[in-house]
């Protein structure tokens, strides 16, 4: 059951939607950064054999979450010292999304309120 955010006047938005919304994610980063806060640290090859989805089709939705903040990566040291592409270990870092989503929210209100502060001013 996906966890659900109730606003004051009684609607309420499932969490993953909310999240979408505050930083323009797609239907598969969002199923992508749900899996990773559920399971934890996974490879390129963890990913895409749970979702069952080529790794290329996964590269997208990373580099996306990678770039907005919401997803940590590290290089894995291989045993095999050939030369090719670096495996990666990807992850959410719980404590860092949740102050992202604190820091993000207070902007938004802080904007917000200029925004209504404008308004007000010019209507009067």
């Amino acid at each position: 059951m996906a966890e659900k955010i109730k606003f004051p006047d009684g609607r309420e938005v499932d969490i993953h939607e909310f999240i979408a919304f505050m930083y323009g994610l797609s239907k598969s980063d969002v199923e992508l950064l749900h899996m990773l806060m559920m399971k934890g640290k996974m490879t390129t090859d963890d990913i895409a054999s749970k979702l069952n989805v080529t790794k290329a089709s996964i590269s997208k939705s990373l580099n996306s979450l990678i770039d907005k903040g919401l997803v940590e990566r590290e290089k894995v040291q291989s045993e095999d010292k050939r030369k090719g592409r670096p495996n990666f270990m990807y992850w959410v870092d719980r404590e860092k999304l949740y102050n992202r989503l604190d820091i993000d929210l207070e902007k938004l209100l802080t904007t917000l309120k200029g925004s209504i502060q404008k308004t007000m001013t010019v209507a009067i």
